[in-house]
């Protein structure tokens, strides 16, 4: 049997301790093989009967993806995240920066930016500060001519619901560009779905 599986790489953009505990946490929870290092994340997950395997790299700022270009060479899905609370960690993003890491990563896949309810999430004192609503995420996001707009409220639940968009994405497009080796990774997913036999959860 061919053990054929979907790649994605993820590229995530944020304050690296909320973001490691949103996005790498729950997906662990699903997650058949995981294997971490100083540079990223890889996972082997399921979704829809598809093996996919997933490699997640963290980083403070696009500078610094801009600047790992060379070890990380290529990005499926970029996903930006801003505290809602917190307006500067916003006003780092421009369009010449972004501009940059298209070119460099010449990059055509799906860019998401999450505004993070920090302040429920991590159970913080209510800050005196202004939050960025739902509105001028929306226009943030159009601004910068990225595809999804996210809250995170709930720590489970809206990360999940990123990640399988993302998954169901890819899977559509995989499915209808090669039919055949959709249907081998299909076989090998639900091979693996029974070997392990109900120890993991597909996603």
């Amino acid at each position: 049997m061919k053990k054929i599986s979907y790649s994605l790489r993820i590229g995530i953009v944020g304050n690296i301790d909320y973001i490691k505990e949103l996005f790498l946490d729950d997906i662990m929870r699903f997650a058949l093989n995981v294997n971490s290092s100083e540079r990223y994340s890889d996972f082997l997950i399921v979704s829809k009967d598809i093996p996919i395997k997933i490699k997640v790299f963290l980083v403070e700022n696009l500078e610094e993806l801009i600047y790992k270009f060379n070890e990380i060479e290529k990005l499926d899905v970029i996903i930006i995240t801003v505290n809602l609370f917190d307006l500067k960690s916003i006003d780092q993003y421009s369009k010449d920066i972004f501009k940059e890491f298209n070119e460099t990563y010449y990059f055509q896949g799906i860019s998401i930016l999450a505004g993070v309810d920090t302040e429920h999430i991590f159970k913080k004192q209510s800050s005196k500060n202004l939050r960025i609503s739902r509105y001028n995420l929306e226009e943030i996001t159009r601004h910068l001519n990225l595809i999804y707009c996210y809250e995170i409220y709930n720590k489970n639940e809206d990360t999940i619901e990123i990640y399988r968009k993302i998954f169901n994405d890819f899977i559509f497009r995989f499915r209808y560009s090669s039919p055949e080796l959709f249907e081998q990774a299909q076989h090998y997913g639900k091979t693996l779905l029974k070997e392990y036999n109900g120890k993991f959860k597909q996603f």
